[in-house]
């Protein structure tokens, strides 16, 4: 099992970047590498991300939450086998730093192999950027595109 471990500093107060965070339906309007998440249920949810391994859907169960602070989670034993948590540490007033630790089991040599290169590693750091920017650009408040 591979493990990634980013951050990201996001010029905004801890309770706006881990509001935006939660609301994980959103990751598909700004996120490159997420096409679709549903969610089904408190702590369940459904997606279709794409990697450099190419199309992949997953269910994912909230595995435990500290409000404004930490959000753990499962990916199941499906094809994209991982877990993660990420978590929120405020900077000062108006920066946040953003932590995301992923486990990830790669399936298959390709899968391997694209781990290996580093390709899924560039994919955490792009989405990060992207909810980064999405984050500052649109401000507090809910998100203008909805």
């Amino acid at each position: 099992m591979g493990r990634i471990e980013e951050s990201v500093e996001i010029a905004a107060p801890r309770g706006e970047v881990y509001e935006r965070w939660v609301r994980c339906e959103d990751f598909p309007r700004f996120m490159r590498g997420v096409v679709s998440v549903d969610v089904s249920g408190p702590g369940n949810s459904s997606w279709v991300v794409v990697t450099a391994g190419g199309r992949r859907e997953f269910e994912a169960v909230t595995t435990e939450v500290v409000v404004g602070e930490r959000v753990a989670w499962d990916g199941g034993s499906g094809p994209v086998r991982h877990s993660g948590v990420v978590t929120f540490h405020q900077v000062d007033d108006r920066t946040t730093r953003v932590m995301l630790q992923l486990e990830i089991e790669p399936h298959g040599l390709w899968e391997h192999l694209v781990e290996a290169l580093g390709f899924v590693d560039r994919r955490v750091i792009d989405d990060l950027n992207d909810f980064k920017h999405h984050v500052e650009r649109n401000g507090a408040g809910p998100d203008p595109a909805a």
